[in-house]
């Protein structure tokens, strides 16, 4: 795996996050991949990618950790977040393959459970697919808000707003979400 070196890393550094008990990267890759990885998969619906940009999120940290200034876990992971965005954001704006990534998923996912879906009556692809079709700030936050369960004050930090002006836009993301989802499916939602 690419992020294994990594982890093995020694620090010559004088900073420790020893509030939070994080005082090497290898307890910082331990303690923040699967989160990480979770969010990326959430932003980009596919598994490879999210990998190899969580990967890209932990090489980052590693580069980058000597200039971190906080000093509590909760500063840690709003940075650490934040370095996810933006890698995320990064990757989507660089690869004109974006609405082929979640056509992919649309249709991989349709043709896998499609009696699944039919039973359980489970709408995940379409819900997947009209988040798409949002704006990049209100994907990250329905994604950071919903999927990842941050407060709104860690969303403010991770993505350099005001915790009002997240409210605003999840609130607008939300409205425009659910106008797909009535127009696709109906008035149900």
């Amino acid at each position: 795996m690419m992020v294994e070196p990594m982890a093995k890393m020694e620090v010559t550094t004088e900073k420790c996050i020893e509030p939070a008990g994080l005082d090497t990267l290898e307890s910082l890759y331990d303690k923040y991949y699967e989160r990480i990885y979770a969010y990326c998969v959430h932003r980009l619906f596919c598994r490879a990618v999210a990998e190899d940009v969580t990967s890209q999120v932990f090489l980052s940290v590693a580069e980058r950790f000597d200039r971190f200034n906080g000093q509590t876990e909760q500063e840690f992971s709003s940075w650490i977040f934040a370095i996810a965005v933006n890698q995320c954001n990064s990757y989507l704006r660089k690869t004109l393959r974006r609405r082929k990534i979640f056509e992919k998923f649309q249709t991989d996912t349709a043709n896998r459970h499609q009696a699944e879906l039919s039973e359980t009556g489970s709408d995940w692809p379409q819900v997947y697919a009209a988040i798409a079709r949002l704006k990049e700030v209100e994907q990250t936050i329905i994604t950071l808000r919903f999927f990842e369960e941050l407060s709104y004050e860690q969303i403010a930090t991770i993505i350099n707003k005001r915790e009002v002006s997240v409210r605003v836009i999840l609130h607008r993301g939300l409205k425009k979400l659910r106008q797909t989802l009535n127009a696709d499916f109906g008035d149900v939602i």
